[in-house]
């Protein structure tokens, strides 16, 4: 192969004997490289394993309120109408025998999403000429809240800890997070609408998932049972013998009894929900037998972020909780303000 000039490969010859240039690949500069840089690390400024105890040592139950927990911690707004996914790490201190806790959360069955989403919808709806007033005006963390505190054990709402280094000697000081206002603690704190109609002396409503519809000062209107409303549960009842093959001679008649009658009521209650509450995990301890002193479960997720913790002993008794039991919440990350929290979507309304 012939000498190039100057010794060099200089590109491929054209017909008039010429080099041809060929072209250089471009190469990435450095304002691409850091400004790649820039989008993949990311600090992560969420809080999200918070520190629960229970503000009463003479009850057995816990409620904790996912949103109002990452609130205090973040200092931001997380909404109720969500489904939270965590898991519980229980930290047992007090006593050298074997302990159960229950944890409890609202279903994840199709029935419940449609009733938070359901009465989501019917306040947007009463509501929207009242926010269309207030504009800016409306109260800067307000939110639709579904409540349940005047129920039992409901009413013991976990307090959230976090702590400073000791002035002397090596301790950490633990110290309860506090808050300027909730509105998880109180029944007359949540979402409230007014009846059309003057039943008795007060025609103010709210939202509840308790048992049944709250009656008294503050009404609430219980999210299930006015679900269950909306539907059409009809279902007539069909005569045996009157189907298209009854005048077919080679039809076994009673098969075809057997199909209308077989299957002619629901394989459920079509008339009620069942208790919306369902046991999600079971953490047990056994400080006796030397185990690890804290035990974590499994992820769950919990409908409007409500969870409720019970305690019992290794007999299936109650057992009071104490201020030394530490419960370790860790909400799972995500993109909703650092956690993942999937929305309810108001569904569409057809008011009957």
């Amino acid at each position: 192969m012939a000498g190039r000039k100057g010794g060099s490969f200089q590109g491929p010859l054209t017909k008039s004997g010429s080099f041809r240039k060929t072209q250089t690949p471009k190469v990435k500069g450095k304002k691409s490289s850091r400004r790649k840089l820039r989008k993949t690390i990311v600090v992560d400024d969420c809080q999200r394993t918070l520190e629960l105890r229970s503000p009463s040592s003479s009850v057995s139950g816990m409620t904790i309120q996912i949103p109002d927990m990452l609130m205090r911690a973040n200092r931001r707004q997380y909404t109720q109408c969500r489904a939270y996914d965590f898991r519980l790490k229980i930290g047992n201190m007090a006593t050298g025998y074997e302990h159960n806790y229950e944890i409890y959360t609202l279903s994840n069955a199709w029935w419940v999403k449609k009733s938070i989403e359901y009465a989501k919808a019917v306040y947007l709806n009463a509501t929207k000429d009242e926010r269309k007033l207030l504009g800016k005006n409306k109260a800067k963390w307000n939110d639709f809240i579904i409540t349940g505190s005047e129920i039992g054990a409901a009413s013991n709402h976990a307090d959230l800890y976090q702590y400073s280094p000791a002035t002397s000697g090596d301790d950490m000081t633990a110290a309860e997070v506090a808050t300027d206002e909730t509105l998880y603690e109180s029944q007359s704190a949540g979402s409230d609408v007014e009846a059309d109609q003057d039943i008795g002396a007060e025609t103010t409503y709210g939202f509840t998932w308790a048992a049944t519809d709250v009656t008294g000062t503050v009404r609430s209107y219980n999210i299930f049972d006015q679900y269950l409303l909306s539907r059409d549960t009809s279902n007539p009842a069909i005569a045996a013998g009157n189907g298209p093959y009854k005048d077919l001679l080679d039809i076994d008649h009673v098969a075809i009894n057997d199909m209308k009658q077989d299957g002619d009521l629901a394989p459920f209650d079509l008339d009620a929900f069942p208790s919306p509450w369902v046991l999600a995990d079971t953490i047990g301890i056994d400080q006796a037998s030397g185990s690890p002193m804290s035990q974590t479960s499994k992820t769950i997720t919990a409908p409007l972020g409500i969870v409720i913790l019970k305690k019992r002993t290794d007999s299936g008794g109650e057992d009071n909780l104490s201020d030394s039991e530490k419960v370790l919440l860790e909400v799972r990350k995500g993109k909703y303000k650092g956690v993942h929290a999937p929305a309810y979507i108001a569904s569409q309304l057809k008011l009957k």
